[in-house]
């Protein structure tokens, strides 16, 4: 492979892609995260804002990095595809406009599978560090970590990209709306904000679709709702958190929300919150009572403390 093409290649590939996601996720940071934070904090899926700006510097420098890595993988497939190595196809004839789209959807439910299950092997211990970690850095996601990954993360998120246009035949106009289909789900995900109207979870078909809702729970509470665009293998592997739609709905209502003594919210109430507001109520109940006996029901002991003499 001639050095020049190549490097010329990878300097397209990665202009082209850091460019798609700084048309989403930096319109979508500005007008959600600085000029309409007041406006928009209604619909804020965790009121109480944790990011900082450490968050936002450690998403957008991995994010460079991902797309340093997707940049080499796009001219592997360019190389290979030259050589006549890939199924991918300019003129929509040769396979009709009915392979057109269900060829889409295929490779949309093809790309959810994958992600679901690589997405929970990259959460167990021996493999978390390795892939997933910097991810998860941020608990509070904004559209900059929609791509904040490790390298080797990256690889495994472009892993269906890099692998159907050699297994499937696949029209170029398809590979790219998958493109921009699947960063703007990805940085909506992310958003931190909840755009997906009320009601979006309850509907017969909407609902199989994630709301933002759906993957911010994710960066909360870890462990489940793993999904990408379509929610129907969390519901069949039962990973998907049972309050999800519960919390969707309670954002347009704010109903009750509780309040902890650290000012932070949350939309609902789990077991362990509870174990902790209880615990945290009992402490404060015992503390109440023991200054009451000590202050209130011996007079004594307050004029000790304050210096003053016995009559």
């Amino acid at each position: 492979m001639n050095v020049t093409p190549f490097f010329e290649n990878f300097i397209y590939a990665y202009v082209e892609q850091f460019s798609w996601y700084s048309a989403f996720a930096f319109p979508f940071f500005i007008i959600f995260w600085i000029v309409g934070k007041k406006y928009f904090k209604k619909i804020r899926i965790q009121e109480t804002e944790r990011a900082k700006l450490r968050h936002f510097k450690h998403d957008l420098g991995f994010s460079v990095v991902t797309f340093f890595v997707f940049a080499i993988m796009d001219v592997c497939i360019l190389y290979l595809d030259s050589k006549g190595y890939t199924q991918v196809y300019f003129d929509i004839s040769e396979y009709g406009y009915l392979w057109l789209g269900l060829s889409f959807f295929i490779v949309l439910f093809l790309d959810d599978m994958f992600f679901y299950w690589s997405h929970r092997a990259m959460h167990l211990p021996r493999f978390y560090k390795i892939f997933h970690k910097v991810h998860h850095e941020s608990t509070d996601p904004s559209p900059l970590t929609a791509f904040a990954f490790h390298p080797t993360e990256a690889v495994v998120e472009y892993f269906v990209g890099f692998v159907l246009p050699f297994l499937l035949p696949l029209n170029f106009g398809v590979l790219i709306t998958w493109q921009i289909f699947s960063m703007l789900n990805n940085v909506l995900g992310h958003l931190g904000y909840e755009v997906y109207p009320k009601g979006w979870v309850k509907f017969p078909l909407l609902k199989f679709k994630t709301a933002s809702t759906h993957h911010n729970m994710h960066h909360q509470l870890f462990n489940g709702n793993y999904a990408l665009y379509f929610t129907w293998w969390d519901k069949w592997m039962g990973t998907e958190f049972k309050d999800y739609e519960t919390r969707h709905e309670q954002i347009f209502e704010r109903k009750n929300s509780k309040k902890s003594t650290q000012d932070l919210h949350s939309l609902t109430v789990s077991e362990r919150e509870l174990f902790l507001i209880k615990e945290q109520t009992s402490e404060n109940a015992s503390k109440k009572h023991k200054f009451q006996q000590k202050f209130l029901v011996n007079p004594m002991n307050s004029r000790r403390r304050k210096g003053k003499p016995f009559p």
